[in-house]
């Protein structure tokens, strides 16, 4: 009787939306990974005023999954069984702000929604003359999703530009929180799971835009080089251990390089990117993750961690 009722609630709330709601909407291409089945609900909210209402009238048995770009995600095969909330239809404004007095005399405060690609950030920066964000033209996913892992390459993390971020906690309420409140560390954060980011305040530097230009070109090449961009991929899969060697060294030294899982493969050409090599399952992926780990805690290496969240039916899995 219970489950009955909070279906019929479920069913009630979804019917006094007033606003069009997707069902059944294939995950999958929302991935860069593509893989994952069917959310059983997509919605793409309007504002940040619109997510916090959701919040305060979310019934309490409903899954949901907030989605930017979908560059760290695996989802199951069998999809998502609650709502998804994508954030990239409509809280993706980029915009430069007054002055603002934390901080510094020269600097230049730019706003982003969550749903902003980070490239796109990167970019915006470059042609406005700022520098400080070239790092995120070569990273994949929203700048809501690069908040929450503190997304970093080449030398560049988030919290390195970041001055403060509005998020919604749990009950829908609107907290404010400078950079000191996240607790950033390397690919981390410590704000819990159920606050939902909507935009983020970062301080750049006026600086040369052709110096700018060449520096996120110089850096693009280095990608190209190093990483196997012509399959789908989550870019790392693993962190790297706090000591010792890197993932990809214990990958390789446990002889993984290039090791298949039904269509998923770990990449000849870096061993931390594990690739969809045309029609992989999330089945596939766990494995190879699974067989990864393993292999490496029985040559004697520390515990590989995921940088990827694994999303299951209910929701995340781990994150």
């Amino acid at each position: 009787m219970k489950k009955n009722l909070s279906l019929r609630l479920i069913d009630d709330w979804i019917a006094g939306l007033n606003r069009p709601i997707l069902e059944s909407v294939p995950l999958s291409a929302r991935t860069t990974w593509k893989i994952g089945g069917p959310a059983r609900w997509l919605l793409q909210p309007e504002s940040g005023a619109e997510v916090q209402q959701l919040l305060r009238t979310w019934p309490a048995d409903l899954p949901r999954l907030v989605l930017g770009g979908g560059s760290n995600l695996l989802i199951d095969d069998a999809g998502f069984a609650g709502v998804v909330l994508d954030l990239t239809g409509h809280l993706n404004r980029v915009e430069i702000l007054p002055a603002h007095p934390c901080a510094g005399e020269d600097a230049v405060v730019v706003q982003a929604g969550a749903g902003v690609g980070t490239r796109t950030l990167a970019h915006f920066a470059r042609t406005h003359g700022l520098t400080g964000a070239e790092f995120l033209g070569g990273i994949p996913g929203s700048v809501g999703g690069g908040l929450r892992m503190n997304a970093g390459a080449y030398g560049g993390e988030m919290r390195q530009i970041l001055l403060e971020c509005d998020l919604l906690d749990a009950t829908g309420a609107m907290q404010t929180c400078p950079v000191q409140r996240l607790g950033m560390g390397y690919r981390t954060t410590q704000i819990p799971l159920d606050w939902i980011f909507l935009a983020a305040r970062f301080v750049l530097q006026r600086g040369d835009p052709a110096a700018i230009r060449e520096r996120m070109r110089t850096l693009n090449r280095t990608r190209k080089a190093s990483q196997p961009l012509a399959f789908p991929s989550a870019g790392s899969t693993f962190k790297n251990p706090p000591t010792g060697p890197n993932a990809w060294q214990w990958i390789d030294a446990v002889g993984l390089r290039g090791a298949w899982e039904g269509q998923a493969q770990v990449s000849e050409k870096h061993c931390n990117f594990l690739l969809n090599r045309g029609g992989a399952r999330s089945r596939d992926m766990r494995l190879l993750i699974d067989r990864i780990q393993n292999r490496v805690s029985q040559a004697g290496g520390e515990p590989l961690a995921l940088e990827v969240g694994i999303v299951g039916p209910s929701g995340l899995v781990t994150a």
